[in-house]
């Protein structure tokens, strides 16, 4: 796949092998950074060597936070702003996935417009941010060309719209070294939002043609061997999967799945979503005809009803190698409650996007069959 350069809202997006090095063209006349990372993907990926070394080359300082978890909190979106106002640095450079970049943003307004994180989960308004640069590291977050970020508060995990990076880099190189399971996490996140965002209230004729283009490749390389050729290709369905998510936001899946993780924050995403995706699908296929459409495009099966389309999703997951079950992260009926509760108050803006009023009947339903 050849490389390209695009322009989306306020997003310089940089695609393709060794895309990373066109970050040198933005730091050229910078003196100090901070570098946002996790623990330990941007050092083995190779993407913090590579940016380490292009920040030498130009004489830039940098310092490096690297205490971001998954599932992060507003209190180290809070801490890592107040690190940017203290270090005043002319920009922040974002290496890992939606847990970095969410918090990378969140802490970007924070150090310039004040308050909190937990403010801005509140509705306060954005009163600018640092410039921010975003070296990729999954292909399933969408993050890296959305608005969107996602923090926990306590136990409710909610998303703002916060703001777009100044530049991306989707350089498929550093996908290599994601483990097997956080390959197969990321890439079913990336449909769940090619899925939410077609069979989304909001969802218009540019948001099919992404959508449906993302499932489709996605489909035909998450079984494959994960060579460079194929991380290219999911690194793709990827992005243009969060140009769809941007445009036309998630719903009931992710609301299900926030709950959850925002409960038991070791819960992955992806790995959240793909449990609960399933019986989620037979109930938005009953009430969406996109649905049908975009199912066949993932399995290049046919879809004769809403009970095929939940059976063939998990085939397809099975033939991909996900077996997990919500108990094995210690979810029981006596959670469902709780869970139920986050999701019709707290996380009642994202139902608003369903093609259909999601009943507590329904959310059981989804829960007993996820157990």
């Amino acid at each position: 796949m050849k490389g390209f350069d695009l322009r989306y809202q306020e997003t310089r997006i940089h695609f393709g092998d060794r895309s990373v090095e066109k970050l040198k063209g933005y730091i050229q006349k910078m003196n100090h950074v901070i570098l946002v990372t996790g623990k330990n993907s941007a050092r083995l990926s190779g993407a913090m060597d590579d940016v380490e070394k292009l920040l030498k080359e130009e004489d830039v300082d940098l310092k490096v936070y690297d205490n971001i978890r998954p599932n992060p909190t507003t209190e180290i979106a809070d801490d890592l702003a107040d690190l940017l106002r203290e270090e005043k640095p002319d920009c922040v450079i974002a290496i890992g996935g939606g847990s970095v970049i969410d918090t990378a943003k969140v802490a970007s307004v924070i150090a310039i417009g004040g308050g909190c994180a937990e403010d801005y989960l509140r509705g306060r308004k954005i009163g600018g941010y640092l410039p921010l640069f975003v070296v990729n590291l999954t292909h399933g977050t969408g993050s890296e060309v959305d608005r969107y970020a996602v923090l926990t508060s306590g136990k409710i995990k909610m998303g703002i719209s916060a703001r777009y990076p100044t530049a991306s880099f989707d350089d498929p190189r550093y996908m290599l070294s994601l483990p097997v399971k956080q390959s197969i996490y990321t890439s079913i996140d990336a449909f769940f939002h090619a899925y939410e965002a077609l069979t989304s209230r909001h969802s218009n004729p540019f948001v099919r043609t992404l959508s449906l283009d993302s499932a489709e490749i996605i489909g035909e390389n998450l079984p494959k061997n994960q060579d460079i050729e194929a991380k290219r290709n999911l690194l793709y369905a990827s992005m243009i999967a969060g140009i769809s998510l941007d445009m036309s936001p998630a719903h009931v899946v992710h609301a299900i799945e926030h709950a959850l993780s925002g409960i038991n924050p070791d819960l992955p995403h992806g790995c959240g979503l793909a449990m609960v995706g399933a019986r989620s699908i037979y109930w938005i296929h009953r009430h969406s005809e996109a649905s049908k459409e975009i199912i066949q495009k993932l399995t290049r099966e046919r879809i004769d009803d809403a009970k095929s389309a939940e059976d063939i999703f998990k085939r397809f997951l099975e033939e991909v190698g996900f077996e997990e079950r919500l108990s094995d992260y210690g979810f029981g009926r006596d959670d469902f409650r709780e869970v139920e509760k986050i999701v019709f108050k707290d996380l009642r803006y994202l139902l608003r996007r369903a093609p259909f009023n999601l009943t507590r009947d329904m959310l059981i339903d989804i829960l007993e069959n996820s157990l």
